[in-house]
């Protein structure tokens, strides 16, 4: 079982409250943190996409600083979760597959350009898949759009094989390593290099560091699990 199909069973199996997923964190400690990153950056008028939305609980808070917020996710299952658990006035979410040009073309159609908020969607894609996501968020900002990626590197890969590997009880991480071989999977960058990976289709990124991914999961000394990951924020220099 593998992209939607997959997706869709990891979201109908979990249980519905906030902080099910390992990357489900409080706003306040993830959203609320990336803002101030590419704010300064960002057209506020533009709609904001929410790319890979899941349970929708980043897209609700993100739509108080936005005149629209869509979620988009290839998971039907994390749609519904996301329309029943955090509507806003403003927040549309729908299924999208972005890997369907169509799908990008007919959702720039729909909303102009639009800002992304991309978080921790690409190292989930087979390498020939990532150019294709790249391209499609390319088509989404157009011209005036400003996208924000967080992404895992090669560092967070580590980070999670030595412990686990030191016996650390973490069954959120354990878990999406036995469903989707995190932490196996080759990250979309070596470290310091996701700017080179954005540059290559056609992005200039505008800013970029190290940043922590908080996460729902907690330490065997019950401090809350942090991964090293990578962010930027990049504009489409050219776009389809």
């Amino acid at each position: 079982m593998t992209g939607a199909a997959a997706w869709d069973a990891f979201w109908s199996a979990l249980p519905a409250e906030p902080g099910a997923a390992l990357w489900d964190s409080s706003p306040e400690l993830t959203a609320a943190r990336h803002l101030p990153l590419f704010r300064d950056h960002a057209d506020p008028a533009l709609p904001l996409l929410d790319v890979g939305c899941g349970s929708g609980r980043q897209t609700q808070w993100l739509a108080r600083h936005f005149p629209r917020a869509v979620g988009v996710d290839v998971a039907e299952a994390a749609v519904a979760l996301a329309a029943a658990s955090h509507p806003a006035p403003n927040v549309t979410y729908r299924r999208a597959d972005l890997l369907d040009e169509d799908t990008a073309v007919a959702l720039h159609a729909e909303f102009g350009d639009v800002n992304v908020y991309l978080r921790g969607v690409l190292h989930q894609l087979a390498p020939d898949d990532r150019g294709r996501m790249l391209t499609a968020i390319a088509r989404l900002l157009g011209g005036t759009g400003t996208l924000f990626a967080q992404e895992l590197t090669e560092r967070t890969g580590w980070y999670v094989a030595e412990l686990l590997a030191g016996g650390a009880h973490l069954p959120k991480t354990a878990g999406l390593a036995a469903h989707f071989d995190f932490g196996a999977r080759v990250a979309p960058a070596h470290d310091g290099r996701l700017r080179l990976l954005f540059e290559q289709y056609g992005f200039d990124v505008v800013a970029d560091g190290d940043i922590a991914l908080h996460t729902t999961e907690h330490t065997p000394g019950g401090h809350p699990l942090e991964l090293p990951t990578a962010y930027l924020v990049a504009h489409a220099s050219a776009w389809p």
